[in-house]
């Protein structure tokens, strides 16, 4: 009965992680280049028993120890995946909005010489006229937009052109390269839809827009999260319950402690 109570707490630990991993995705619902998380359960291990079901002295006994081996303690959290299935795409008409149409990051480079990625394509020029996300970092490529440049275009390839002042024809002012990982999920958020690449993810790979392996860019777009509010609000009312459960679970086993502790000979 005392498993009862550590089990159902447990359950409750998990389950309310569960919930609020739920809350995080339904509260960026509306975040550009947001990916909605996942939580991994697992079940805990139960302790190793010290009666040997093989030196039973029947079958009776047995199966008994044999089940009381198997029972579990549980449930817990083991960690929680980002889904990186493709969002929405919605127009913004702004010249730096970019979304990636299929696989692939931005390579973002902070001031402290750090690689991030993101699918956020949010740009904006800084007083330089580099490509930087909105919440700071700088696209990895060094291209510079020349002040005064007018027409810029982003085309499906990654390729940068614009008119410069004084000139008539269009010129080419740079590429944008996007990065891959042979294992995305593994990629660890560091927040503003940033991620970092450990050994578990792989070492980048890169290659520009198009081709295999990687999507296209839509210039005027921006990819949006990639939440669906049926499938987190049918995943909370299915948490809430588990977690109903649980609850009685360690309730009933209070009672039936108390009931015990009041028994009179």
């Amino acid at each position: 009965m005392i498993d009862a109570l550590y089990i159902s707490a447990s359950g409750l630990r998990s389950e309310q992680k569960q919930i609020d991993v739920i809350s995080n995705n339904v509260a960026n619902l509306q975040t550009p280049g947001f990916k909605r998380g996942r939580a991994n359960f697992v079940e805990v291990a139960a302790a190793a028993v010290a009666a040997d079901p093989a030196q039973a002295a029947d079958p009776a006994q047995a199966a008994r120890l044999a089940a009381e081996s198997a029972a579990g303690n549980g449930s817990r959290v083991l960690s929680t995946s980002t889904m990186f299935t493709q969002g929405e795409l919605r127009a913004t008409r702004g010249v730096y909005d970019l979304a990636i149409d299929g696989a692939g990051f931005f390579e973002l480079s902070t001031d402290d010489g750090r690689s991030v990625y993101t699918r956020d394509g949010q740009f904006r020029l800084d007083a330089e006229g580099a490509l930087v996300s909105i919440h700071g970092p700088r696209l990895t490529q060094d291209i510079r937009i020349p002040e005064g440049a007018k027409d810029v275009r982003i085309d499906a390839k990654g390729e940068i052109t614009a008119i410069l002042e004084g000139e008539k024809e269009r010129s080419l002012l740079g590429q944008i390269e996007l990065a891959a990982f042979a294992a995305p999920d593994q990629l660890s958020s560091i927040g503003d839809n940033q991620f970092q690449a450990g050994d578990a993810a792989g070492a980048p790979v890169y290659g520009r827009p198009g081709e295999t392996g990687f999507g296209q860019l839509q210039q005027g777009q921006v990819e949006m999260a990639n939440v669906e509010m049926i499938d987190e609000m049918s995943a909370l009312v299915l948490a809430q319950r588990a977690y109903q459960l649980n609850a009685r679970v360690l309730q009933a086993s209070d009672q039936i402690l108390e009931t015990i502790n009041n028994l009179r000979r």
